[in-house]
């Protein structure tokens, strides 16, 4: 599954939206709002991927690296992506998608991270050999375990 190039070469097209579409991202969203009712950001702790295992093979988990200011890794890439795009990701930074993807994902996750924003996004993904794919994507920010930095908590999720 895991590729030996540094970057991969995935074109994206994506663009922000109002109203989640994908059932699978709105019960992500649902779980988020009764997290963080009494706390205002929830911790990853209120995350358990047993409770949501309807929705875990679609999550990404995305953590700051707190030795290296700007730097983001995946913690967390869903079975039913890795398998989609033939990727290992987790474990990996952004980078491994070089271009204006890793570009345009640096941009989101600051605005999760340092502006707690709840970002929405519908676009399509093509190249590695993958069909053309309609996604839905949301991004949460979310407190690490720890409670010293803010991470996040996503849905991927395709629409064919």
């Amino acid at each position: 599954m895991s590729r030996t190039s540094a970057t991969v070469d995935i074109n994206w097209d994506v663009r922000e939206i109002e109203t989640l579409e994908h059932p699978k991202n709105r019960l992500l969203l649902a779980h988020y709002d009764v997290a963080r009712a009494d706390t205002g950001l929830p911790n990853r702790n209120d995350f358990d991927l047993v409770q949501l295992k309807d929705i875990a093979p679609g999550l990404i988990i995305v953590e700051q690296v707190p030795e290296d200011e700007g730097l983001v890794k995946y913690r967390l890439i869903g079975s039913e992506l890795e398998e989609r795009t033939r990727i290992a990701a987790t474990g990996r930074t952004i980078d491994l998608f070089g271009g204006k993807m890793s570009d345009d994902l640096r941009t989101i996750y600051r605005r999760v991270f340092n502006d707690h924003e709840i970002v929405k996004l519908r676009g399509h993904l093509t190249g590695l050999n993958i069909e053309h794919v309609d996604y839905e994507m949301l991004f949460l920010p979310i407190m690490s375990r720890d409670g010293s930095r803010v991470d996040a908590i996503g849905g991927m999720f395709p629409f064919n």
